[in-house]
């Protein structure tokens, strides 16, 4: 594991914790409008065609029922490796593809119970993905180019248990910036399946 890759995930997890300490405070001054959001948020999507598994950590709050906001980050599991032909210079490249991202999102509450709830997220995010280009082995360039994605889906989840529960939905990523061929590269239907964890159940018990 790189380590760029290593720092990362350290960051996430630094984030991680820091979002469930922010729960024992929000205890305080909680209301009945007012709750504290926690999720993993796994996407399952494509980069050039290639099927690539994002991992993804979400926290912020929600108001009655009607909306939920706040903060996460994401990144690709596996490096994409992508093989091609440089006709200019009639040489095989490889280019080796990471991919991470820091967002902000909002759920728009369209229907929810005491186990169901259904709604449209969109989350806006910053990042930079790294492109190492090998020819014949050797490691000829790394580039890192700063891009603005969005994801906008439908979801819907369902409470299992009054601690977790579980997600699924469909969406489309595409990013705002970067040309048409990176575009191509990264606009990409999105699957989701993921883990929820209702991390006030604890701290209230």
């Amino acid at each position: 594991m790189s380590n760029s890759k290593k720092q990362f995930m350290k960051n996430a997890l630094t984030l991680a914790i820091f979002l469930f300490s922010i729960n024992l405070f929000s205890q305080t001054i909680e209301t009945k409008k007012w709750k504290f959001a926690f999720q993993f948020d796994n996407r399952f999507s494509s980069i050039d065609k290639t099927d690539i598994t994002i991992f993804g950590i979400k926290g912020g709050v929600q108001y009655k029922n009607l909306t939920r906001f706040g903060v996460g980050v994401s990144f690709i599991l596996n490096p994409v490796t992508i093989e091609y032909f440089n006709k200019k210079m009639k040489v095989d490249e490889t280019n080796n593809i990471s991919f991470w991202y820091v967002s902000v999102f909002n759920d728009w509450i369209v229907f929810k119970d005491n186990n169901w709830e259904c709604f449209v997220t969109q989350q806006i995010g910053y990042g930079k993905p790294s492109f190492v280009k090998e020819v014949n082995d050797e490691i000829v360039s790394n580039i890192n180019i700063g891009l603005v994605v969005n994801e906008i889906s439908a979801q819907t989840n369902y409470k299992i248990t009054s601690w977790i529960g579980l997600g699924a939905g469909v969406g489309y990523r595409n990013l705002w910036t970067g040309d048409g061929r990176l575009k191509k590269t990264f606009n990409a239907p999105i699957y989701i399946l993921k883990v929820i964890v209702y991390p006030e159940v604890f701290f209230k018990k």
